[in-house]
């Protein structure tokens, strides 16, 4: 069986801080020159052991997450589902199973790492677990951004309370949505801004405070310019994300886009009548556009 330098989390978000442990995963396996992988789980534990799933708001699906991980250069990825049966397994256990199953003979982990049932085991017991079967183990330090150091919570934080910018640079790219365009009521065509309602794929995905932002939007191979809406709408409960794409008149219904957040422009505010809603629109392109 091959051997690996492994590294194993949730990892949602792939932020700033996963990259650090990442990227020195990378650097361990040069060194004992093995190749390394990722060991990660699918859905979130949350979702399995029902701790308020609905208040969770994921970062990545989990192709999302796949993809970025991939892109650090990493040999191999293994998803492990995560079920009940799986959560009561002890530390030991699955240090065990890494050995066994996936020839993991090193492991590289997160400074707040805790593994096995009820996350009881932090570096302390993983790191005795794996002196004890012969195993190299090192935890790598926090990355701060300010005087705390990043974490997928703190991103989610930032990110409902109007925070793009700090949570972008956290993250280390822009914060995306995914999804598919689907019909709407065909208001903002009326007035001069045709939107594209977006059905975001992953429904447990986090969908940004509602408002007003400056994004760019992936569509057939394109980056463009747009201007993007989150919120209610009519005294409905759901809530709708979509985004009006600069210079762009393609009928794009079934098409599936990404829209990349870059900017919060402002929050929603209700409008005396249509043409006073014009007038708002216009001034939120001209300042996108120039900036």
């Amino acid at each position: 069986m091959e051997q690996y330098i492994a590294t194993t989390g949730f990892f949602d978000g792939v932020h700033r801080g996963h990259a650090s442990v990442l990227n020195r995963l990378t650097d361990i396996g040069k060194r004992f020159d093995l190749p390394v992988a990722v060991v990660t789980f699918w859905p979130h534990p949350r979702i399995v052991l029902n701790k308020d799933p609905e208040k969770l708001g994921l970062l990545l699906s989990v192709e999302e997450k796949k993809q970025r991980i991939q892109s650090f250069g990493i040999d191999r990825l293994i998803v492990i589902p995560f079920t009940k049966e799986f959560s009561r397994t002890l530390p030991a256990q699955f240090i065990d199973q890494l050995v066994q199953k996936h020839g993991v003979a090193g492991l590289c982990i997160g400074y707040d790492h805790h593994t096995g049932s009820g996350g009881s085991a932090g570096y302390s017991e993983i790191r005795q677990i794996c002196e004890k079967r012969g195993i190299y183990c090192e935890r790598i330090a926090p990355l701060f951004e300010g005087e705390t150091a990043i974490s997928s919570d703190r991103i989610r934080k930032c990110l409902i309370e109007s925070r793009l910018e700090a949570a972008n640079q956290m993250l280390g790219y822009s914060y995306f949505l995914t999804g598919t365009v689907v019909h709407g009521r065909k208001l903002g065509r009326a007035i001069g801004f045709p939107t594209a309602n977006i059905a975001v794929d992953e429904l447990l995905k986090l969908i940004p405070a509602d408002g007003v932002y400056s994004v760019s939007v992936d569509i057939d191979s394109q980056r463009l310019k747009g201007m993007l809406y989150v919120g209610k709408k009519y005294g409905e409960p759901k809530t709708y994300v979509e985004v009006n794409i600069f210079d762009f008149q393609q009928e794009i219904y079934g098409k599936k886009i990404t829209v990349h957040f870059e900017r919060f422009m402002r929050e929603n505010v209700r409008f005396e009548d249509i043409n006073e809603m014009k007038i708002q629109l216009e001034k939120d392109k001209q300042q996108i556009l120039n900036n």
